[in-house]
């Protein structure tokens, strides 16, 4: 015997002495079905072993754990129960059945059949005639809803439901009856007849009434605990709950990646929508941009048009304030967004500060707190680039060399700014980098700066470095691209050419071999020589039959 300790929707506690208690499943609660426990055993019931009402009997005892289920039904109810709220022949396809949602998942509903443990899926295809757009607004878990039974498959104890109108009405149709009206006075009519009728079967002749009669005994709906032991379940209800655990994972998968992409593309759509706005219907007063801004409070875009205007009225105390306010706005993690701020920051100082160096060395150092010091370094480099101040530019590369030894962007920047005011050293340079540089970043490196050469340098230099990588490493299709881009991009026929003829003659993977001979064919194709074109097509045919040998 023991007192009612706790209850809930799955079952209830008994309390059998100070320091143990015993747990009974909803199932085994009653022979027949709870449908409110908390009413039937209330908290501090005693339930006894002795009472007629309340069998009590000890199913499993866990001497580890000190965990012991016991039930108050009887094993002969327990045993008939099961088999029958169970046992799969008892349903037909065809058949129109009552349930309940157990659960709404993107892709159906699962449902519960009444007055059994069977759960049934219906997909999304079959939930109604109309397109449904989304299940979860529609339906709820716990709403009551009627199926026709589509399939059965015992072997996989798996059954398919279907909701659509066209479904429910067919039965109703064919025994010609429109409505419930018409069924009630067709009963009233014929009442006499019917009471008459004597009408004897035996399960061999009459195997649709019998089937009948034993969907009609069918016990009610049973529901277990999340954490009971399968091993003592029926086999159909524990590979139901096992697909259905699947569905729900591959579901909630399904569910996040959809998030994500969703929410990509919404703030795609907001960024675009912003544009539009402000190319379309540029807002021209203070409190057009206030509303904006609490819309979009993490739009660098917005917040630094609201400056532009506060200059362009020139107030510039104003732009700064805005400035200050954007960067107590944004939030934290939208970094991009807040460095934007800082950039424009920047350029407010250097254009409005005074003295204009120390105004933005001031508010660079405070950018340095907040954001990565490597992209606020680039950022005002960007700046004194545009702005052409090339001493203060060299003094921060100068900084960062130092700083961020190991960055090959921080060293190509150095290059680039050389080249451009045609400054003697740059080899010193390039030398310097790779000795401070990681091994694996220079071939990158040194691809990137014969490019700058090809560009704003020297191209001999760049041809030197070109030619040196792929003494080393001269199967790299990647390093044979740029080279011949770089070339083609001068427009030395001959020397490009000769390249070609280089790279064709090497012996590579037959991959490889065609992304060259492709490259080849292009590029003779955009000089019009139909010879040329010819040659490059009987050599890559010569190529593939030597293969093919």
């Amino acid at each position: 015997m023991g007192y009612v300790k706790n209850v809930t929707s799955k079952g209830c506690f008994i309390m059998l002495s100070r320091k143990l208690d015993a747990r009974i499943l909803l199932a085994n609660l009653s022979d027949g079905y709870v449908e409110k426990p908390e009413r039937e055993f209330p908290v501090g019931k005693l339930v006894s072993g002795s009472d007629e009402n309340l069998k009590c009997r000890v199913l499993s005892v866990e001497p580890l754990s000190q965990r012991i289920e016991v039930t108050l039904k009887t094993s002969s109810a327990t045993s008939v129960m099961n088999s029958r709220a169970n046992d799969f022949s008892s349903i037909l396809v065809g058949d129109i059945i009552s349930g309940t949602i157990k659960r709404v998942e993107s892709f159906g509903l699962f449902i519960t059949i009444n007055e059994t443990n069977m759960v049934g899926l219906c997909h999304k295809s079959e939930l109604s005639d109309d397109l449904i757009t989304n299940i979860e607004a529609k339906y709820k878990v716990g709403d009551r809803v009627t199926a026709k039974i589509l399939k059965v498959d015992e072997e996989r104890h798996r059954i398919s439901l279907g909701m659509k109108n066209s479904y429910i009405k067919e039965p109703t149709q064919e025994n010609g009856f429109d409505d419930g009206t018409q069924l009630s006075t067709f009963l009233e009519n014929n009442s006499h007849e019917i009471q008459n009728l004597d009408i004897e079967y035996e399960d061999e002749e009459y195997p649709v009434l019998s089937q009948a009669e034993s969907r009609a005994s069918i016990l009610p709906l049973e529901v277990d605990f999340d954490d009971v032991d399968h091993s003592r379940l029926d086999d159909t209800v524990s590979q139901n709950q096992i697909l259905t655990n699947e569905a729900n994972t591959m579901d909630e998968k399904n569910k996040r990646q959809a998030k994500k992409k969703a929410k990509e593309k919404r703030e795609q759509e907001i960024r675009a929508a912003e544009e539009r706005l402000m190319q379309n219907d540029a807002p021209r007063t203070a409190d057009e941009f206030e509303k904006l801004v609490r819309g979009s409070p993490n739009s660098s875009f917005l917040w630094i048009k609201y400056m532009a205007l506060m200059l362009s009225l020139a107030d510039i105390e104003k732009a700064r304030s805005m400035a200050e306010r954007a960067l107590r706005t944004i939030n934290i993690r939208e970094e991009s967004e807040k460095l934007n701020i800082w950039t424009a920051y920047f350029n407010l100082e250097n254009e409005y500060g005074n003295p204009r160096e120390e105004a933005v060395m001031k508010v660079f150092q405070r950018a340095l707190q907040y954001c990565d010091p490597k992209k606020v370094h680039l950022a005002l480099l960007g700046m004194c680039e545009r702005t052409e101040q090339h001493k203060l530019a060299d003094e921060l590369l100068e900084k960062m060399t130092k700083k961020f030894k190991h960055s090959c962007k921080v060293w190509l920047r150095r290059i680039q700014l050389f080249l451009k005011q045609h400054q003697d050293g740059v080899q010193s340079v390039i030398n310097r980098a790779l000795l401070c540089l990681p091994r694996h970043k220079h071939i990158k490196f040194i691809t990137q700066t014969a490019i700058l050469e090809f560009k704003s340098g020297v191209p001999d230099r760049g041809l030197s470095m070109f030619e040196g990588m792929l003494r080393e490493y001269p199967k790299r299709t990647d390093l044979w691209s740029v080279y011949l881009d770089q070339e083609i991009r001068l427009g030395d026929v001959d020397i490009i050419r000769a390249l070609f003829e280089r790279a064709i003659n090497l012996s590579l993977e037959p991959r490889k071999m065609k992304f060259l001979f492709k490259k080849y064919l292009e590029y003779e194709k955009s000089q019009g020589d139909e010879e040329r074109i010819e040659s490059v097509k009987r050599k890559a045919l010569e190529y593939a039959n030597s293969t093919l040998a």
